[in-house]
């Protein structure tokens, strides 16, 4: 495994390099899974932690907005650590109130069926207006996505170095995907506002 300087990781990561993106894998992700291990976490949880991670890391160096006063490992594990503690805040503060109408069979459960027809039609016309206006890599990433092609194949099938690439670039798209929709005014009208 190759061996990079916080410049050449910064660098690489701007460009996208394929090289760069499985070292963080390699190398910085043990790091935030053992923390998050240690603190009431799952690998599930650390992998999320980590991914969000790389996304503020991308987004960091992709604005050139990254101004490190530390090692950029030292940095990433901050970062990581930062989100893995507000996750846990948020899930402290939550309390858990029992539903006292769980056996009331009058009760009905309102689900997805309480969108309107209409707030369905806008939905799915949404989400073909933006989907069109992604990069087209991105419409297939998320089209694989939709159709639940595993990450190895969609790495194949595009051309990418590894799995965990793909899984960044599918992060990155849906992310991009869901930025797009939600600045669209008609975004309110064709939510569920009871859910």
């Amino acid at each position: 495994m190759a061996l990079y300087s916080d410049s050449k990781i910064i660098d690489g990561i701007r460009e996208s390099n394929h090289g760069v993106i499985n070292f963080l894998y390699k190398d910085y992700r043990p790091l935030v899974r053992a923390f998050v291990r240690k603190n009431s976490g799952t690998i599930q949880d650390a992998d999320d932690v980590f991914q969000d991670g790389l996304e503020a890391l991308y987004l960091r160096c992709r604005d050139q907005e990254l101004i490190l006063t530390c090692a950029l490992r030292s940095y990433f594990y901050s970062v990581c650590r930062n989100i893995w503690f507000q996750r846990l805040e948020r899930k402290q503060r939550l309390t858990y109130y029992p539903d006292l109408m769980v056996n009331d069979s009058s009760e009905k459960y309102h689900g997805r069926d309480s969108l309107t027809k209409e707030q369905k039609l806008a939905r799915h016309a949404l989400f073909w207006k933006y989907f069109k206006t992604l990069p087209e890599n991105c419409q297939q990433i998320l089209s694989m996505y939709i159709d639940k092609v595993p990450c190895k194949k969609v790495a194949e099938k595009l051309g990418f170095t590894g799995e965990n690439y793909a899984k960044v670039r599918k992060s990155m798209c849906v992310k991009l995907f869901q930025k797009r929709i939600m600045k669209d005014p008609e975004y309110l009208n064709c939510i569920d506002h009871d859910q």
